[in-house]
């Protein structure tokens, strides 16, 4: 008998025992939709988390800090006293010289210090006083607008502020685009406890995410040069210049971890990529997947069982008709591959029920994303058909070896005996 003559022999079987056939694909196909649903929201969850932390920073940057001490322990309790000193701890910063000496380092663009701002109040057309938060725009991260346009690569120049959306009505704008080219003066505490001011042209208008994972915070963002000069107004005269950190740019093209490496080479530093940030967020999706896809892989191992104990009864059940088969000159391997090919059916029965329900599932993208007030269009479920395929071929495989001893038992059957059988 023919290969094509034995596989649709195995379907015809199957047919004839509906109901056993059913029951034993709803099995796989349990396991089969939750890894599906589990690869789906992998891809999705990966796909849509790339995007927003894609938007948070740039891939070539590298974060370098200096490297802090460890204070010493040696793990054995402390007596307290009147004369023990308090431990405030200290955090070691970066200097010039430090700024100079990775500025050198082969690869890095730029190096830009990171600043921190103490913004006292802040208004518009000498109306209220607000308090707010001013950050430093210390690289070109991609902004979000609802209003207004920036440089070329998202850039701040100075004298320049993106005003967050929230301000826009209590400002008295009548809209986003109203506050475009209108001045905000920003206080500033200064080291005799006194406050200076700066003014600003408001340049764009940042947009409400509509994600509740989004990376965004309500703050006034200014150039670099501008939070570098209010910096060194805001420090005391005696105080040496230093950074709490420097943002450092790979060159387009460079290997970011082979600056990485040489830049913590250089001397006594802290470094991160971004990409490494990135990476760290996407290895709790990751954790995610795979601890649905273990759910589904022991739902498939309880379906095994099933499908060996599904070929053990039909083999039984059929003792006659595999003697008579074997009667009429098809050999032991057309019989097992008979069986075999049963087992092959019932694995891609229930793997295109799993795939089919998780593709159904997929379809309910707009109605998680209106849940979860995510930016329409989001696609938090992804199924990959490429994968699909993969996981039914797979499937199909496990079901064959899963059918492999009841297939050998209906091969070895003694003919005469089978057609005593009653």
């Amino acid at each position: 008998m023919k290969t094509a003559d034995i596989i649709r022999r195995a379907g015809r079987n199957l047919r004839q025992a509906k109901a056993r056939t059913i029951l034993t694909s709803l099995a796989i196909g349990v396991g089969a939709f939750t890894i599906a649903l589990a690869m789906a929201a992998g891809n999705g969850g990966r796909s849509y988390l790339d995007s927003i932390v894609s938007g948070a920073g740039d891939m070539r940057t590298i974060q370098v800090s200096a490297k802090q001490e460890a204070a010493a322990n040696d793990d054995k309790p402390k007596k307290l006293n009147d004369e023990t000193p308090v431990s405030t701890g200290t955090y070691k910063e970066l200097t010039p010289k430090d700024r100079s000496k990775i500025a050198a380092v082969a690869g890095v663009e730029k190096v830009l210090p990171v600043f921190g701002v103490d913004m006292y109040s802040v208004a518009a057309n000498g109306g209220d006083q607000y308090q707010g938060v001013m950050q430093v725009q210390y690289d070109n991260t991609a902004i979000d607008l609802t209003a207004g346009t920036l440089g070329k690569n998202n850039e701040i120049l100075p004298g320049q502020v993106v005003l967050p959306h929230k301000y826009v009505e209590s400002f008295g704008f009548k809209n986003a685009e109203a506050a475009i080219r209108k001045k905000i003066t920003a206080s500033f505490a200064a080291p005799d406890s006194s406050t200076f001011t700066r003014e600003f042209t408001i340049v764009a208008v940042d947009k409400q995410p509509t994600s509740p994972l989004a990376f965004y915070q309500d703050q006034f963002r200014i150039a670099n040069k501008d939070g570098e000069e209010i910096a060194k107004a805001q420090r005391p005269a005696d105080a040496s210049e230093s950074y709490f950190a420097l943002m450092v740019t790979a060159k387009e093209g460079a290997d970011v971890n082979q600056v990485k490496q040489d830049i913590l080479a250089a001397g006594s530093y802290e470094a991160q990529t971004f990409a490494e940030m990135r990476s760290s967020i996407m290895d709790m999706v990751n954790i995610v997947q795979y601890g649905l896809m273990g759910f589904g892989a022991l739902a498939i191992l309880a379906s095994i069982f099933g499908i060996i104990n599904t070929q053990y009864i039909s083999v039984l059940e059929r003792t006659q008709q595999i003697g008579l088969m074997k009667a009429l000159g098809m050999p032991k391997g057309g019989i097992g591959k008979l069986f075999r090919y049963e087992a092959a059916w019932i694995g891609f029965l229930g793997g295109a029920i799993g795939v089919g329900l998780a593709y159904l599932v997929t379809l309910l993208n707009p109605v998680i994303t209106k849940a979860l007030n995510l930016e329409a269009g989001t696609q938090l479920l992804q199924l990959d058909w490429l994968s699909s395929v993969i996981l039914i071929a797979g499937l199909m495989i496990v079901a064959v070896l899963s059918g492999w001893f009841p297939s050998r038992k209906a091969a070895k059957l003694d003919p005469i005996e089978a057609l005593r059988t009653e």
